[in-house]
């Protein structure tokens, strides 16, 4: 069985236009870029916001045959500041820019380019570029993308089960990772006393010091395995830490760049790291491996993305000690499971298998 892209309501499709000014670049290549509209067929909810539709963003690189030779699709949601036309319209610029440069086959500089468009261009639209080039790159050379980046070879990927706020908790579903930082959290964790895990439980910096000390007994009893973003102020992560000694404290919410990195390896016990954030599977790769440098745990996160960029993270994986790619069932008629391989038959990027 193959991930889809369908059984969620979708309505318009906005072309953002092909090439750049009209002008093919020096490989022979244009970008086309389209913008659909998603309506989620139920809401998620987190502490912050509820999400009920996202812009689902294509790219693809089109040769002079009319053949795609690489394509990129992300999903942006407005209440994460990630605007699908303005995304839209970076990429297009951004790769009709690629095109007219020389060695993009080679990762190496394609990463040399992308980070030096960081000041101009959003982490989407840079990571949805990186997708469309690298997997142009790896179809040339008949290999996966993660063979192209002498990555570890991907096995079974291992899933959290994520639980949006005021949704029920399955009783028998493990690993399962749990949204607070809503009205209910003290009834969520008294519903936890006890349970086997193991249990995730992410916050999105929800509490602020009043609701940390009046949830802190119950946390000491469910002892999570892994306690994400719990807090607004990094000032109380020591007194977190130091309440729960046996749980991984992770941050999430900000870590975009190498000095966030450098920032939850100091005051935390790791990071997730979600390519969106920064800009790609590239600068991704090389937050995974600082964190790995510093003895700090590591998570490899996403938002609600379509089946094609949680493959595209997902070959990754074998980097991290916790995998929380689930955010494409949001998005498609696929039954929600624990695990899922990577199907690299083809060259290119990967295809979700179960």
């Amino acid at each position: 069985m193959t991930g889809t892209t369908t059984g969620t309501t979708t309505t318009g499709t906005t072309t953002i236009g092909t090439g750049t000014a009209g002008v093919t670049g020096r490989v022979g290549l244009q970008a086309d870029v389209a913008v659909v509209p998603h309506r989620l067929d139920r809401p998620f909810r987190i502490s912050h916001m509820t999400i009920a539709t996202v812009d689902r963003v294509r790219l693809r690189l089109i040769g002079s045959c009319g053949r795609v030779r690489g394509e990129g699709e992300i999903a942006a949601d407005l209440g994460y500041g990630q605007d699908g036309p303005a995304i839209a319209a970076e990429a297009r610029l951004l790769a009709g820019e690629l095109t007219r440069a020389s060695g993009t086959e080679a990762p190496d500089r394609l990463g040399e380019l992308l980070a030096g468009a960081a000041a101009e261009f959003s982490a989407p639209a840079r990571m949805l570029v990186e997708m469309a080039f690298l997997d142009r790159a790896a179809r040339t050379a008949g290999l996966p993308v993660w063979r192209l980046l002498d990555l570890p070879e991907p096995g079974p990927v291992r899933l959290l089960h994520t639980v949006p706020i005021d949704e029920e908790i399955p009783a028998a579903v493990r690993p399962v990772k749990i949204k607070l930082g809503g009205p209910r959290d003290r009834e969520v964790l008294r519903g936890l006393v006890g349970v086997a895990g193991p249990v995730v439980l992410d916050v999105n910096r929800g509490w602020g010091r009043a609701e940390w000390e009046e949830v802190r007994p119950l946390l000491q009893q469910v002892a999570p395995a892994v306690l994400e973003d719990p807090v607004r102020d990094d000032a109380l992560l020591p007194e977190v830490r130091a309440a729960l000694p046996g749980t991984t404290v992770l941050l999430d919410e900000g870590i975009d760049s190498r000095a966030a990195v450098e920032r939850a390896a100091r005051t935390a016990d790791g990071a997730n790291v979600k390519l969106m954030r920064f800009g790609g599977l590239l600068p991704g790769l090389d937050a995974l491996r600082h964190l790995a440098d510093r003895g700090t745990a590591r998570m490899l996160g996403c938002f609600l993305e379509p089946p094609r960029s949680i493959a595209y993270a997902a070959q990754l994986a074998g980097l991290c000690d916790w995998t929380d790619l689930d955010g494409h069932f949001w998005l498609c008629d696929d039954p929600p499971v624990l695990g899922y391989r990577l199907d690299s038959s083809r060259p290119g990027i990967p295809a979700i298998r179960y």
